[in-house]
């Protein structure tokens, strides 16, 4: 009788626990105060604060799904080395790039404007406003292992993965794979040598 009551009790506090973690809105909330703190007062990124910006932003981002979506409808065209070097090389420079953008376009404060939430999959939407400026910001978020994590953004609209897809279209066009990943890997080394 012990055993059942137990397994009861854990059975009831799956759905317990899943309520209890933040949702969509807190997640991109807590994600960017987060982010904001770090970068308070910085004009310059050093590599101690970069890898603090990654910390916080690859807990909130699932940068493996982003590259996944992005590169494999080119990978049915490589051998799988190929297309686990591109799928790696360009995680990296999805990384590099999100510190790169929040270093030079730091917002100064969010307006959350509500969140969309269907079973697993969510849209954030809010602005960011970086002194006189502003953008439209939406964040798509998909549950993962209990947990929401941001797969996607929308910047004023442009929705990222599939404007990656159209760049490496026309890079595939004019490069060969090894063309594609010397440019990408010299798009890193340009970040990082920004920072």
């Amino acid at each position: 009788m012990g055993k059942r009551w137990l397994r009861l009790g854990v059975l009831m506090a799956v759905p317990l626990l899943a309520q209890l973690a933040p949702g969509p809105l807190e997640t991109v909330r807590a994600s960017n105060e987060r982010v904001q703190d770090i970068l308070k007062g910085r004009e310059t990124i050093s590599g101690a604060v970069r890898e603090d910006l990654h910390r916080v932003i690859d807990e909130a981002t699932d940068f493996t799904t982003i590259s996944r979506r992005v590169t494999e409808p080119f990978c049915k065209k490589l051998a799988a080395a190929e297309c686990a070097e591109f799928d790696q090389t360009f995680r990296d420079l999805l990384r590099a790039s999100s510190t790169r953008k929040l270093g030079r376009y730091r917002a100064d404060r969010f307006e959350y404007l509500g969140e969309d939430v269907g079973g697993d999959a969510a849209t954030v939407r809010t602005v960011a406003f970086y002194k006189e400026d502003s953008v439209r910001l939406d964040y798509q978020l998909e549950r993962s292992g209990g947990r929401w994590v941001i797969v996607n953004y929308l910047v004023d609209d442009v929705d990222t993965v599939r404007n990656y897809k159209k760049q490496f279209l026309r890079l595939f066009a004019k490069n060969d794979f090894r063309g594609v990943i010397d440019r990408l890997k010299a798009k890193i080394a340009e970040i990082e040598a920004e920072q």
